[in-house]
This record gives structure tokens, sequence and C-alpha cells, in this order.
């Protein structure tokens, strides 16, 4: 995904400007000790806003004076390197989890590509619409083994079934596919029918309200765009919500000691 980004002294009011008097909705927000921001939707276009007075450092925001810049952000940022007809810098690593070189086009812009390295540098949430599932979630919370693994990796038992979600916001998207290709938190399926099979949980936050966990199984065919949640409540219930409502996964870096 591609945004151009704002570094302001004066970010409240900024951020007044797009959010309460243009009404753009916002899509992430930030707050954190090495800097804040804002993304905005502009119809299509995500705008990303910094808070300068936090966040001064040249390897994010080029110069001091720049307060506009184009970020691209990359899967593999060496092979993105490889590709380019033009010399660039090496890649440097930042404590937010990222890696990333800067550019500046002939107008003197900073543009910066930037891969996330890990899911969780970032503060993280996914977004996504609850959907009707096939009812296997019900059986397989139900399993003596899931269930005690679940209370002893995430602490977390389990009501029956899972909560379904499917993810069509390409930056949550994105992260949903990012996520998945790390490690998580192993749960090992100790039979071998042909129902059974092995999975792995992240834990998150579901609407800044309910603990909870996505729950991805190890199987062929696995639709990309869907995510299970477990929680120890009826999602639905304790939400308000149901197939077609919004709800909004925030990643919790899972404690793997």
């Amino acid at each position: 995904m591609s945004y151009v980004a704002i570094a302001t002294e004066q970010f409240d009011t900024v951020v007044a400007f797009y959010g309460d008097q243009l009404g753009f909705p916002v899509v992430e927000q930030w707050d954190r000790p090495n800097g804040r921001g804002i993304r905005f939707d502009l119809g299509g276009m995500r705008l990303e806003i910094l808070d300068n007075q936090r966040e001064r450092s040249a390897l994010s925001l080029g110069q001091p004076g720049d307060s506009f810049h184009i970020v691209i952000e990359v899967d593999d940022i060496e092979a993105t390197q490889r590709q380019l007809a033009i010399d660039t810098p090496e890649p440097q690593s930042t404590s937010w989890g990222a890696r990333l070189f800067q550019l500046r086009d002939p107008d003197g812009v900073p543009v910066t590509f930037l891969e996330w390295v890990d899911a969780t540098g970032a503060m993280q949430e996914i977004r996504g619409q609850l959907a009707s599932g096939v009812g296997r979630g019900s059986h397989f919370t139900r399993l003596d083994w899931v269930r005690t693994q679940f209370i002893d990796s995430v602490s977390i038992d389990p009501f029956p079934g899972t909560a379904n979600v499917i993810v069509k916001d390409p930056t949550s998207l994105s992260r949903w596919n990012r996520l998945r290709c790390q490690p998580g938190i192993k749960i090992v399926n100790p039979n071998s029918g042909p129902n059974d099979c092995n999975a792995r949980c992240f834990p998150v936050v579901v609407d800044g309200i309910v603990d909870a966990a996505i729950v991805l199984p190890d199987v062929e065919g696995y639709a990309k765009d869907q995510i299970e949640i477990i929680a120890s409540v009826n999602l639905r219930d304790t939400l308000g919500k149901s197939d077609g409502d919004i709800i909004v996964l925030r990643i919790k870096e899972p404690d793997v000691s």
C-alpha cells in the first residue's frame, strides 16, 4: 500500500481539520512514546498525519524541515531495491518494527520504501465484517484437547464456536497476510483423523473490549480473507453485533516464553 504522509507541528489542529471539519473516516491511529499519528481514508487514498514534535527522526521523516513525504509499503525491501533503476541507500531498521530506505524525487520530496518486519511493531489493527460460518468451529472448540490447549496457551476457556470475520479492507488484509506468516502460538493436534489439524493462535482485543484470539487452522485452501476468533464469551451478544457489522481486532504480542 502507498500513502501520503504529512509531518506537522500542529498535530491536533490538523487532525481536527481532516477528521472533524472535513469528515474523513479514521482507518488507523496510534499513540506511543516514540511517535503518534493517524490515517484517514480520503475516498480511496490514505493520508497519514504524524506529530512532528514527537517523531523527529531523519530515518522516518527525511530532514527536519520536511513536512510532506510519500511512503510505499513493500513485502520485500531488498527485492524492491534490486528492481529500481537508481542507486539507493542500504535499508535500515527502525525501533518500531520496520526496515526502510529513503530517496528524493527531482523536486526534493522524500520517497520512503518501507517493509514491516514485525507484525506487532506498529499499533496493529485489523478490521473486518462479521459473517456466518459453517458450524465447524462449534465442534472444534468442544474437543477436550483443544479446550485444554486454549486455556493453557492463551488463557481462554472458549465459548462454543468461533466468530467468523471476512477482511476486505486492503490495509487490514495486508496486515492479516503479514500476521499469518508469523509463528504464533501453536495448538498441536494429538490425533490423526481426517478432520483433525494443528492450528496457530494470535491474541487480540476485539473492539477494545473483549480479550480473544485468532485461530488459524493448518489446512490447505484456507481462505486468505477469513479470520476465526475464539473468546470466553459469545462475541455477537457481548458486542451487540451481527452479520455485516465491522469489528476491530487489535493484535497483542503473544507471550511465548
